[in-house]
């Protein structure tokens, strides 16, 4: 460089030491701002959601649009006068006061794992996964009912309609006792009260949103 020259020399790049980490100032630095490889496990518990959290948050946002979709089309043909309303809408409303029952129970669960109760949780956990189950056997009874009645879904438009919509719960609801019994089946084999906060935490997730999604279904078709 000469000597009228009014550019400077770039700075050499600092060097990790070899001997011990880097200072306070300098963390972070040494392993390309990665921090130590030992706490690896630490990373999914410092960011706002778990993984698996935003995972099924995002399912459920998925879930909400198919259901807002077959919703929707089943409106338009809400005057059709082919449908039996009267037929079935006390089993309907059975179907509703269980599935609410189980999601009480998930509630009531889901607190006393935040409060540290493990026995209240499990308890909680089976009596959900006792009402999930009996959601699922009432509401295979409706459609044997319905099928026995001459309902099919070839019957008419709605009736079609109404066996996805119900076929797509009915699957959801499958998936939320699934979650139900890993939870449930994790409190009794021991898990500790804090393992057990992320079972909870997605079994609840879930299960709160088919039961919300079963109320908008039994407004509309009761």
């Amino acid at each position: 460089m000469t000597s009228g020259s009014t550019l400077l020399d770039p700075p050499a790049p600092a060097r990790p030491s070899l001997g011990g980490g880097p200072s306070g100032g300098d963390r972070g630095h040494g392993d390309g701002g990665r921090g130590d490889h030992g706490d690896d496990s630490e990373d999914d518990r410092s960011l706002p959601l778990s993984n698996a959290r935003m995972l099924m948050i995002l399912a459920l946002i998925a879930s909400t649009m198919l259901f807002t979709g077959l919703i929707g089309a089943f409106i338009v043909l809400r005057t059709d006068p082919s449908w039996p309303r009267a037929q079935f809408a006390s089993r309907l409303g059975l179907n509703t006061a269980v599935i609410v029952a189980s999601s009480v129970a998930l509630a009531a669960a889901h607190f006393a794992q935040r409060r540290g109760r493990l026995r209240a949780t499990r308890i909680g956990l089976l009596l959900a996964s006792a009402g999930a189950l009996t959601f699922l056997v009432l509401q295979i009874r409706i459609w044997h009912e319905l099928v026995l009645a001459g309902i099919v879904p070839s019957t008419a438009n709605r009736a079609g309609l109404f066996y996805l919509l119900t076929s797509a719960h009915f699957a959801h609801a499958a998936v939320g006792l699934l979650f139900l019994l890993i939870a449930s089946g994790k409190s009794l084999r021991g898990y500790s009260i804090e393992r057990l906060a992320l079972p909870v935490d997605l079994a609840a997730l879930f299960w709160h949103f088919v039961d919300f999604a079963w109320i908008v279904l039994w407004l509309l078709l009761r």
